[in-house]
């Protein structure tokens, strides 16, 4: 009975070892960590100085376009960062910059009609240093989220749309609420003396 037992237990042991489902233990060497892969507050700001130059001919090619009534793209101003680490440990950071590409020629939104493509400027910079050194010219990516895709991004921009025009009519009723009481106040005061 102990040999069946003991048979059954190596038996399951080995069935699970050699399961593909099986978590594996990897071997680490810990005298040759990789370093933390998010960017320090400083760092990130040093690269956010870097291309801000860079990139501003793209933003102007951009303003361009939508000034001529050109299919364009409406870049964010704000860079997502993807770091990674390559030979020697050197951090390489991907940055990308992107945008919904509109056609100011057919109505849809005060920016023109949504086209459903996403676009992304990606540049590749190195840390050399205290440096950031271009590893690659900056090279464009685009994501085609086909028609449903467009669809729903058209509705989901008009609703933008309308929730910051509503925005804005209740701040301006609130300023202009808030004025009247000041100057109802006003009154009351002079009066009142």
């Amino acid at each position: 009975m102990k040999n069946l037992k003991m048979l059954s237990a190596v038996a399951l042991a080995a069935a699970l070892s050699f399961s593909p489902d099986a978590p594996r233990a990897h071997a680490m060497d810990l005298q040759h960590a990789r370093a933390q892969k998010d960017l320090s507050p400083a760092l990130q700001q040093s690269l956010q100085d870097k291309l801000s130059d860079v990139a501003e001919p793209y933003f102007s090619e951009q303003d361009e376009k939508k000034a001529k009534g050109q299919v364009y793209l409406d870049l964010q101003q704000k860079f997502e960062y993807l770091p990674t680490y390559g030979p020697h440990n050197h951090l390489v950071v991907s940055c990308k910059l992107g945008g919904v590409e509109y056609d100011p020629a057919k109505p849809g939104t005060a920016k023109g009609l949504a086209t459903g493509k996403l676009k992304y400027l990606v540049f590749t910079y190195a840390l050399d240093g205290k440096q950031w050194v271009s590893v690659a010219k900056p090279k464009w990516e685009s994501q085609d989220l086909g028609v449903a895709g467009a669809r729903q991004m058209r509705q989901n921009l008009a609703r933008g749309e309308q929730r910051k025009a509503a925005m804005e009519k209740t701040a301006h009723t609130h300023a202009a609420a808030s004025a009247a009481a000041a100057a109802a106040q006003k009154a009351a005061d002079r009066s009142g003396q």
